[in-house]
């Protein structure tokens, strides 16, 4: 046998280096995709690992604090808070991070979604209750998820609502006494069911509703109740609500606030539970919400109750609540002027006829419209009210320069009603009223602005307004507006009309029993309306070619509204 050529060994050697260099590139090749398998597998387990925690936080979470599509803030139930987003790593690439921090990655993107119980997308964060992830890898594969938030968070569902906390009351009464702060606070609940609620073993953080003062302890549909501490006298401490428009409830303790300690001035929790315990409705309440005095030294120092604007809205929702506007009482003491805007006005307007019939009871024609308007102003407190004009006092309609100058009667008693008319007008004789209304008139021939000889009969707001010399600062009388009615057509008071037969109305307010801002926003609009007692008929015989016209008017000046409960 002969051996290898030298050629042939070449060759040899050639195809084994062929064949070497193949199964080298082979494990190369390999050995970098194990490595590459690796780390994609590190990647994808840190993504399941920060999904799943994701997805705990979520379950735990008691409400969103906000929410974008590359970002989202939870609070747990146990009050801690977490935000997510998607934040760049120093190697410029992205990455999903928890509170700041790298949690897993890289990744391309991630988008967070929230929606409604019912699956509705919304961008609200009070409303989310289910949020949906999709977080896209390098590669483009995408993992995702959508869950829901199980933690306990009150929503509104028609029945009894928080409305108001006065969690910073001023130091003053409307007395100018002196008051320990923690015995002015109080809490306003509300039933926004139709159903009657027994208020009896329910609480305030804990503290457990134990003395009626006043009212009943059924908390009726559309009526509210006042919660105040064991040591509380919030009938002499403000001007309080008789009791059939609000019941007064005393707790077990000293204060409003958890383990009864005062509730605080900055921010705190108030949590309404009924008797088996179960919680019925809860806010957690923010100064930056509104109830935070505007000044508490200088010349005047305002204090504001937190109200709530709508019944429909979450009660979480910081956008839900803001600052009285119910001015309740100004004292002056020295150089200071304390003014408390809380619960509901010590004089309210109740009614006001803006576009009255053409002809009064007595079945004559009036051209003058300004003279058959009036308004109605009520007492709802347990407080009697003076009107007494003098140099120093007075109280006037829409402007300083029209005041109340004559009346029948100048003491407002608890529960009165007077009639509010302007000077040139004779109300009573014009509706027929009784000779025990009370009548007042201002000094102007119009109830409107100097720019109006008449009420408009389009829309229009109505103040009522004190003016007091201790409220002078030095460059001019300041004046408080004490509360004021906003009317439209489409609110009610505007007349039906047709060949035979005209029907006039008053619009009035259905119900002082909700307190809080009780005629405000959507609560206004569902808070008025035409009245439906007739005052009276007239039958005109010369009108509609001389076949004759009735005119109805419908009205009830000087007396409980016949839209109120």
């Amino acid at each position: 046998m002969r051996g290898l050529t030298f050629i042939e060994i070449l060759i040899t050697v050639f195809i084994l280096g062929i064949i070497v260099i193949g199964l080298v590139s082979i494990l190369s090749n390999s050995i970098d995709l194990f490595l590459l398998k690796s780390e994609e597998r590190e990647v994808i387990s840190n993504l399941n690992t920060a999904m799943d925690r994701l997805t705990r936080d979520i379950r735990q979470g008691r409400r969103v604090l906000s929410l974008s599509s590359t970002s989202f803030s939870i609070e747990l139930s146990t009050g801690v808070t977490h935000t997510y987003s998607l934040i760049t790593g120093a190697d410029g690439k992205s990455y999903l991070g928890v509170d700041g921090q790298i949690l897993a990655g890289p990744i391309s993107s991630i988008t967070f979604t929230g929606m409604k119980d019912d699956f509705t997308y919304t961008t609200a964060p009070s409303d989310i209750r289910i949020i949906a992830f999709t977080i896209t890898m390098t590669d483009g594969r995408n993992m995702a998820s959508t869950v829901a938030l199980r933690a306990e968070m009150p929503r509104v569902t028609g029945e009894v609502v928080i409305t108001e906390i006065m969690y910073y009351p001023p130091s003053k009464d409307k007395n100018s006494n002196n008051v320990v702060t923690s015995d002015s606070q109080f809490v306003v609940i509300y039933n926004n069911s139709n159903t009657p609620v027994d208020l009896r073993g329910w609480s305030i953080n804990g503290n457990q509703f134990t003395t009626l003062v006043s009212g009943t302890w059924t908390l009726y549909p559309g009526k509210s109740a006042v919660i105040g501490s064991s040591g509380s006298n919030l009938i002499d401490t403000y001007y309080f609500p008789l009791p059939y428009y609000a019941s007064y409830i005393k707790t077990s303790s000293g204060g409003l606030g958890l383990n009864g300690s005062p509730l605080s001035s900055n921010s705190d929790t108030v949590v309404l539970r009924n008797n088996f315990n179960r919680v019925v409705d809860q806010i957690s309440y923010s100064s930056t919400w509104g109830g935070y005095p505007k000044s508490t030294s200088g010349r005047y120092r305002d204090f504001y109750s937190l109200v709530r604007k709508s019944l429909n809205a979450p009660s979480q929702d910081p956008n839900n609540w803001g600052d009285s506007q119910n001015l309740n009482f100004v004292i002056n003491q020295g150089n200071v002027d304390y003014v408390a805007y809380c619960l509901l006005p010590k004089l309210v307007i109740t009614e006001v006829m803006y576009l009255p019939c053409p002809y009064v009871i007595l079945g004559w024609s009036n051209s003058n419209q300004n003279e058959r308007e009036y308004i109605e102003i009520h007492n709802p407190t347990y407080s009697s009210i003076d009107l007494t004009i003098d140099k120093n006092n007075f109280y006037s309609v829409y402007t300083n320069s029209n005041p109340i100058y004559s009346s029948t009667k100048w003491i407002l008693n608890p529960g009165e009603y007077a009639v509010v008319s302007s000077s040139a007008a004779n109300i009573k004789s014009y509706y027929g009223l009784s000779e025990s209304i009370i009548y007042m008139k201002t000094n102007s021939q119009s109830l409107a602005s100097p720019t109006y000889t008449n009420l408009p009969d389009t829309s229009f707001t109505i103040t009522l307004l004190q003016r007091n010399q201790s409220f002078n600062p030095p460059n001019g009388t300041k004046s408080y507006t004490i509360d004021y009615f906003y009317y439209s057509p489409s609110l009610g008071g505007f007349p039906y009309t047709s060949t035979y037969l005209d029907r006039y109305y008053s619009i009035e307010i259905k119900n002082l029993g909700l307190l809080g801002l009780f005629r405000r926003e959507d609560n206004y609009v569902r808070n008025v309306a035409s009245s439906i007692s007739l005052c009276y008929t007239v039958f005109i015989q010369w009108e509609n070619n001389n076949q004759g016209k009735r005119y109805e008017v419908y009205c009830s000046p000087g007396s409980k509204n016949s839209i109120s409960p």
